[in-house]
């Protein structure tokens, strides 16, 4: 189950993500509010680039399409939210496509709750989902999370609509069963 937010329209595509997890060089990444922070160990070294780096990325990205994924637990915050949609506003302002893709973790565990319906997670942090928690993940981000990004972008100042992956079959996927067996439902 996906949800996007699309800014503008879906044309070569490119995602921005930590260089430790992906192939792809990241646009912004952690930067140290102290020193002390720059150097403790449990903080992977970052270099700030400097604006002309900055300038050259973006050149470079101008009129490309970038995939950000917004991630549930960020969304809890009004303050991170609001810079979150200032910062998309920022992107669009200086040429770039942009395309959320957004999470919602901790908004449907609170409906599921609401709802008395359980919920499990396997051991790698998937949640466990039957047609219930399904319907229930559906109804959260098709409906509330997506449209509360899309208005959040587009009252910043930006332009957002909001569409599911199930629309126009946007996005078709086949059912994978983990190499352990894990099967994490529908």
């Amino acid at each position: 189950l996906l949800s996007l937010t699309l800014t503008t329209e879906l044309t070569n595509a490119f995602t921005v993500g930590n260089s430790h997890r992906s192939s792809v060089r990241p646009l912004v990444g952690r930067l140290y509010s102290t020193a002390e922070d720059a150097s403790s160990p449990e903080q992977p070294p970052f270099c700030i680039p400097t604006t002309q780096t900055i300038a050259s990325s973006l050149e470079s990205l101008r009129s490309s399409t970038i995939v950000i994924k917004y991630g549930g637990n960020a969304m809890t915050s009004p303050t991170l939210f609001s810079s979150f949609c200032q910062d998309i506003c920022t992107l669009q302002s200086l040429g770039l496509k942009i395309v959320v893709v957004h999470g919602g973790g901790p908004q449907i565990s609170s409906m599921l709750s609401r709802c008395n319906v359980q919920s499990e997670f396997a051991s790698n942090g998937m949640r466990i989902s039957s047609e219930e928690v399904v319907e229930i993940a559906e109804m959260v981000l098709c409906g509330s999370v997506n449209k509360d990004v899309s208005a959040g972008i587009s009252n910043a100042g930006g332009r957002a609509i909001g569409i599911s992956g199930r629309d126009s079959q946007l996005l078709q996927c086949t059912k994978l069963v983990g190499e352990d067996g894990l099967d994490v439902g529908l």
